[in-house]
């Protein structure tokens, strides 16, 4: 390894691309300089001295739970070699996961690893809509199970219990830290917490507003291993500048990338249904019909020919669907031969387009931004702003040199395509 740091800094582990780009804005807004690499290096010339917070963005929400454990261990051990004492794994605030894992399975690995006997399970997102109340996670006000996630057509959840969920995909026993405790004095939620770690394996933590986020954030320091949602970022300076751990964020200098723009969608999430309706009102967008391209009537030179036609005019192409189409797609033509066609489609769609001199991409799908990020082979990338929260603009420090948005299937508003393309175009 080429590079040695020269302090102590968190290390991070995503289970998927977006998510490792929405923990990594709120880190930044935490006051932590943070970079993002897109794969576990194996000999790099990337500086990586000056961060207090690198993450390393995997694929592993929806494989199986042996690979998850695998890479999830590997980047750890990596994230070890360069000295960080802390680590967090990052989840999605909606607690996705396969009905084998993969939380579960990922957590105790991490726990094993680092011979700890427990941690905090924090997946809420208040600013998002998701908070966790007596140990339930709710969207939007409607408990997880009870929400659009119950269809999620990858990690479709059943159960908005927390507790029932991390024991049921975990080895241990869990604990719920109601909000009465969080609203209590600091001394004796940290008390709580303290001493809830020396009998439970996992602690699950009520949380309804950013506040709560806050004061979690505050009281960590006797906990090695974190897990959440990107919202327990919301606060970490505190802990990390008693240690002057917290970097000079005047120095980050980001690299810009002006040119066209292309939005590729691949979630069939309800608000990214309406995000595409919305945004194709004033815009060019073509549908990719899962059908017509598997038997060829629309094919991959059609859609790429489209594309290029209208460069100028940030176009939108989309696989978004919803679920009738996607239980009838996955139904006729097969869960895994769709996946890979479509997700194969956007992906070779996003390398092709940069190669014509596209600049920017916005993303919207957690498994399509990683085929995406991996098909333009692009190493690491350093946070800028935020187009919404838990969406920031990612520059690439490795070429190609662009900027990319990618988002999670429910993040942003109705208007997100649109207020992306304009933080990205204009200065």
């Amino acid at each position: 390894m080429k590079n040695h740091l020269k302090k102590p800094i968190l290390g991070c582990i995503a289970d998927d691309f977006t998510g490792a780009s929405d923990l990594a804005s709120f880190l930044v807004n935490s006051g932590l300089r943070t970079l993002q690499l897109n794969r576990i290096p194996v000999d790099s010339d990337l500086d990586l001295d000056g961060y207090d917070a690198i993450v390393v963005a995997l694929k592993t929400r929806t494989v199986d739970a042996h690979t998850a454990v695998k890479k999830s261990l590997a980047a750890l051990h990596w994230l070890q070699e360069l000295g960080c004492r802390k680590f967090y794994f990052k989840y999605c605030s909606t607690f996705d996961s396969t009905p084998d894992g993969n939380i579960g399975p990922v957590i105790d690995a991490l726990l094993d690893a680092l011979k700890l006997q427990s941690t905090i399970i924090c997946p809420a997102l208040p600013v998002n809509g998701r908070t966790v109340y007596m140990g339930h996670l709710f969207v939007a006000g409607a408990p997880l199970n009870e929400s659009p996630l119950k269809d999620h057509p990858l990690t479709p959840m059943q159960d908005s219990s927390v507790v029932r969920l991390i024991e049921a995909q975990g080895q241990g026993k869990a604990i719920n830290i109601p909000y009465s405790c969080l609203e209590g004095d600091e001394t004796s939620f940290k008390q709580a917490i303290f001493e809830a770690a020396q009998n439970y394996r996992y602690i699950v933590l009520d949380t309804l507003r950013t506040e709560h986020l806050e004061r979690i954030g505050r009281n960590l320091e006797a906990f090695t291993l974190i897990t959440g949602g990107s919202g327990l970022a919301t606060n970490l300076t505190s802990e990390f500048s008693k240690y002057g751990w917290v970097a000079d964020s005047s120095k980050r200098v980001m690299q810009q990338a002006d040119g066209p723009t292309l939005i590729l969608s691949g979630s069939c999430s309800a608000m990214t249904q309406r995000q595409v309706a919305d945004y194709e009102l004033k815009h060019p967008a073509l549908y990719i019909d899962p059908f017509k391209l598997f038997n060829q009537t629309q094919t991959y030179a059609q859609i790429l020919d489209w594309a290029l036609q209208n460069k100028s005019a940030a176009p939108l192409i989309y696989t978004t669907s919803s679920k009738e189409v996607v239980s009838r797609v996955q139904s006729e033509i097969g869960f895994e031969t769709s996946q890979a066609l479509l997700e194969g489609t956007l992906a070779k769609l996003g390398h092709d387009c940069i190669k014509a001199g596209f600049k920017n991409i916005i993303v919207a799908g957690g498994e399509t931004s990683g085929a995406i990020v991996k098909s333009l082979d692009i190493h690491a990338f350093e946070i800028g702003q935020s187009v919404s929260p838990g969406v920031p603009i990612l520059h690439s420090i490795t070429p190609p040199i662009i900027n990319l948005a990618l988002k999670s299937g429910n993040f942003g508003d109705q208007s997100f395509f649109q207020t992306a393309l304009e933080k990205l175009t204009c200065p």
